[in-house]
Order: C-alpha cells, then structure tokens, then sequence
C-alpha cells in the first residue's frame, strides 16, 4: 500500500484535492439548482392558481353584473309595456265614453231643433227655421281645417247667383239646417276630446319616461 502511495506524487494530491472539491461544489451546486427550480415551479405553479382563480372570480362578476342588468332591463321593459297597455286602455275607454256621448246627444237634436216654448208655461211651438248663409258655412268650415266650400241652396237649383259683389254669393242661403249645425259640432266634439284625449295620454307617457 505505501509503495502505490508512494508513486502518487503532491502534484497528484493537489489535482485530486482540487477535483474533490470542484465536485462537493458541483453537487452542492446542483442540490441548490434542483431545490430552487422545485421551489420556482413550486411558487410559479401557485401564482398561476392565484390567476386562475382571480380570472374566474372576475368572469363570475362579469357575469353577476350583466344578468343584473339584464333583469333591470327586462323589468323596465315589463314596466313600460304594463304603462303603455294601461294607456292603451284607458284612451279605448275614453273613446268608448265619447261615442256614447256622441249617441245620446244626437238622439236630442231632434228634439231640441224641432219645438220651443215661448215661456215655461206656454205651449209648444215649432222651432222658426234659421237661415245658415254659404258664408256663415264657409267660416264654419274653414275655422274647422275644411276647405270645401259648400253650394248654396239657390246655386244647387241653377239660379244665378247675384253680381252686386265679390262677397255676394257669401249672403245666399246655404241650405244647411239647425239640425245639421248641431249634428255636426257633435261630431266634431267627439273628435276634439279624442285628440285631447290622446294628446295627454302622450304627454303623461313623455313625463313618466323622462322620471
């Protein structure tokens, strides 16, 4: 044994020294590497985890947000069609009333253009006939957007109208009864509590949608 030492010479020891401890380095080293790679996947692995869950938790707020503001949609869209059919059915049931007034009123014209007392206590008499002139009609019309002029009586049977002036034809009879005056601004009352009828209808829809 002492002679094979003796063949190993001290630049052989230092060599072998000096190889000892460049690997007790390499395999410290290589112990280090393999605890700090475990430890970085280790710690990558749960920043992941964490990213995961953070992204999940914001798809699920994601996703409570848009259902909640699906639902506020959805029930003000039930709100406004409930409102909307509300005023649907009360300007039918206006409409309704305002027909029905229309009816009772013209089943009076009869009688309130036909006879008249003179006094409380007196008898009844027939109405005088009143004269309505083609002007009379043609303000008449005109104050109610038609333009249509009406013939007079005395045109309608081919008499000459007179010449004595451009108003002149204005002064003829019209031919047009108590009775259809009344009837007609009846009507026209009918369609004029419609279209106010409506109009507020739309103005109570515009306020409460601008609420």
């Amino acid at each position: 044994m002492k002679s094979l030492l003796g063949f190993i010479t001290p630049a052989t020891w230092y060599v072998a020294v000096i190889a000892a401890v460049v690997l007790g380095l390499h395999l410290n080293w290589q112990d280090g590497y393999s605890e700090g790679l475990a430890k970085a996947q280790a710690e990558g692995q749960t920043a992941i985890t964490n990213l995961r869950l953070e992204y999940s938790e914001e798809q699920r707020r994601i996703a409570d947000a848009t259902s909640e503001t699906l639902k506020q949609a959805n029930e003000k869209l039930r709100a406004e069609q409930e409102r909307g059919s509300l005023l649907v059915t009360q300007l039918a049931d206006a409409k309704e009333a305002f027909r029905k007034n229309t009816d009772t009123l013209n089943g009076e014209i009869a009688r309130v253009t036909t006879l008249y007392r003179r006094t409380l206590k007196s008898a009844p008499e027939p109405l005088p006939a009143a004269v309505f002139t083609a002007g009379f009609v043609r303000v008449w019309n005109t104050a109610n957007g038609i333009s249509a002029s009406v013939p007079s009586q005395q045109a309608a049977s081919g008499a000459a109208a007179p010449t004595d002036g451009a108003g002149a034809a204005d002064s003829l009879d019209s031919g047009v009864t108590q009775a259809l005056v009344l009837g007609n601004q009846v009507r026209n009352g009918e369609l004029h509590s419609t279209c106010r009828a409506q109009l507020n209808r739309l103005i109570d829809w515009t306020l409460n949608a601008s609420n």
